[in-house]
C-alpha cells in the first residue's frame, strides 16, 4: 500500500511538472520566477517593489530585485521589441521559460510561431 501511494505521489508530481513545463499562457503570475524568467510548478513568493508585485522562487530573489530592479522588473516583448514591465505583462511559457508581452495580441502572435520571434 505504501509503495502504491508513493508511486501515485510521484506520478502526480510528474504530471504537474509536465503541465507547467508545457507551452502555453501563464495566467497566474505567482507561478513565474521573474528573476530567472522561469515557469514554476508551485506558487513563488510575492515581492513588492515600487507599488507593484513581482514574483520570485526564493528569498534571494528579493535581494536581486532590491539590488538591480531594472534588470529584474523589465523585459523586452519578443514581438514588438518594446520594453514591458513584468508585473503588468502577459506571460507565455515554453519548456519552463517565461516570455513577457505588452498585449494579449502579441502573446497570441508569439504562440502561433515562437521560433519566428526567438531568432
Amino acid at each position: 500500500m505504501k509503495r502504491i501511494l508513493i508511486a501515485l505521489l510521484l506520478l502526480t508530481t510528474l504530471c504537474l511538472t509536465m503541465a507547467f513545463a508545457a507551452n502555453g499562457n501563464v495566467e497566474k503570475r505567482e507561478y513565474v520566477c521573474m528573476m530567472q524568467d522561469m515557469v514554476l510548478t508551485r506558487p513563488g513568493i510575492a515581492i513588492q517593489h515600487e507599488g507593484k508585485t513581482y514574483y520570485g522562487c526564493c528569498a534571494m530573489c528579493k535581494q536581486k530585485i532590491k539590488n538591480e530592479p531594472g534588470k529584474y522588473t523589465k523585459a523586452t516583448d519578443p514581438v514588438s521589441k518594446k520594453p514591458v514591465d513584468k508585473a503588468e505583462a502577459f506571460i507565455y511559457g515554453i519548456e519552463g521559460t517565461a516570455y513577457y508581452f505588452s498585449s494579449d495580441a502579441n502573446r497570441k502572435a508569439f504562440a502561433e510561431n515562437p521560433q519566428k520571434f526567438l531568432k
